[in-house]
């Protein structure tokens, strides 16, 4: 009786030493490396978001003084949310990759922790922050699959490559069809490439000149997350650069070859490139296999046929700055560029 007697006398005692010591435990463990103690009234504050196309979001915060960890919350377009758990001294920042990332706004929050141990001794959760993310966003550079790499320019909501295509393996790594002679080509119904005036210097300063049916081969041309642009998409172009009669004048590489400080041919009438979509004329590969009008116009392919054997493409020239429509046989060899997937 003595025993249980004194058993339940020590009970209370010995809650209260695990109490004590618990608290103690939270004590200590508000203290940062550097001995400062963490104010568990104050949020963090300060939040600024960076976004970086083709990188991602850095999110930053002044961090508690003496905080040992945050609870990051992140709310997306969708309505999801993203909680994350960080432990370290003093958190002041969290970065998001930009391929988990989705166009449109996100809203964020962060608490900081003042121990490491349940029930982490939270501050108050600051104030919102936010950041959105373009859906027309444009990487610096693309490269493809043999390891060229293109510049990009934004011109209003969609993301070009700066440069005519040069590449000479569909995705999946299948090689196109190239060397063809002039009746071989003249004859293709198939996918094939060409060099023009199969001079290598031209693949580089110009790009290379690709028949429709390689264009739009399923295997994929453009690198991935990029296509060849459609009738409508190329519309799309030239109507943010004022129309068919201007669009190529800001379209078009200055400089003529005459004075030494380009490639066009002179006069390049009109020519500002005030859009920084930089047009060199590639010239085109004919139904015959025969080079021409190289320096003297530029064509590009799009991914839209008419009737059979026929397909549109887009036109500039040296004597003015017009961006013309129209279509020719799927047969002639002319220049790629190649747009940004939405």
């Amino acid at each position: 009786m003595l025993g249980e007697l004194r058993s339940s006398q020590l009970e209370p005692k010995m809650s209260a030493i695990r109490f004590l010591l618990v608290a103690l435990s939270v004590s200590l463990t508000t203290l940062s490396l550097h001995g400062q103690v963490c104010d568990l009234s104050s949020a963090p504050s300060g939040l600024t978001a960076a976004y970086t196309p083709g990188s991602g979001t850095l999110l930053q915060w002044d961090a508690v003084p003496g905080s040992l960890g945050v609870q990051l919350r992140i709310e997306f377009p969708t309505g999801s949310s993203f909680s994350r758990r960080l432990l370290g001294t003093e958190l002041d920042q969290f970065a998001i990759l930009d391929e988990l990332l989705l166009a449109g706004t996100y809203t964020w929050r962060v608490q900081a922790a003042c121990s490491v141990v349940p029930p982490f001794a939270l501050t108050p959760v600051s104030l919102p922050g936010t950041f959105t993310v373009d859906s027309g966003s444009c990487p610096p550079a693309v490269s493809d699959l043999d390891g060229n790499i293109y510049a990009t320019v934004k011109i209003g909501g969609q993301c070009w490559m700066q440069e005519n295509l040069k590449v000479e393996r569909y995705r999946n790594g299948d090689a196109l069809t190239t060397g063809l002679s002039n009746a071989a080509w003249q004859s293709a119904t198939t996918e094939a490439f060409a060099v023009y005036n199969n001079a290598p210097t031209n693949k580089d300063k110009l790009g290379l000149l690709y028949n429709w049916y390689a264009a739009t081969d399923l295997r994929g041309l453009c690198p991935v997350g990029w296509h060849l642009p459609t009738d409508g998409e190329w519309t799309d172009l030239i109507d943010f650069l004022g129309g068919e009669s201007v669009a190529g004048g800001a379209m078009k590489a200055t400089g003529t070859r005459a004075d030494g400080t380009g490639v066009w041919f002179a006069p390049n009438l009109d020519a500002t490139n005030s859009s920084n979509f930089t047009a060199l004329p590639g010239g085109f590969r004919d139904l015959n296999g025969i080079y021409g009008i190289g320096g003297f116009y530029a064509y590009w392919w799009s991914a839209n046929e008419t009737l059979t054997n026929f397909a549109y493409y887009r036109q500039l020239g040296y004597v003015d700055g017009n961006a013309l429509r129209s279509f020719d046989l799927k047969r002639y060899g002319f220049s790629v560029r190649c747009l940004k997937d939405e």
